[in-house]
């Protein structure tokens, strides 16, 4: 579960999640230390695997466009601020690209 939880975190930007989304997850580490003890998800972790499962079906990186410029966007959430390479282009289906 504690490696699982670091890789998300690790990910987490890149799929557009934040780590007030996956704090029900990270509730799970908390209790008895026994690693080899069985763990069962709360209904909230449980939404919060669908919202990680969601983002890596609908989330792709993109390549980026010439002529227009790439912006560091900074996103504040409740746990810790985290940022991201993108670019804006009105024209695009999904206007944000994530680099």
């Amino acid at each position: 579960l504690q490696k699982l939880l670091e890789t998300l975190n690790g990910v987490r930007p890149l799929l557009g999640l934040t780590t007030q989304e996956l704090h029900p997850l990270f509730q799970l580490l908390k209790g008895d230390p026994d690693l080899t003890l069985p763990r069962r998800l709360t209904p909230e972790a449980q939404k919060a695997l669908e919202k990680v499962s969601d983002a890596l079906s609908n989330r792709q990186a993109s390549r980026r466009i010439e002529n227009i410029k790439i912006g560091l966007y900074v996103m504040l959430s409740k746990f810790q601020p985290y940022g991201f390479l993108a670019q804006w282009e009105p024209k695009q289906q999904d206007p944000l690209i994530i680099l």
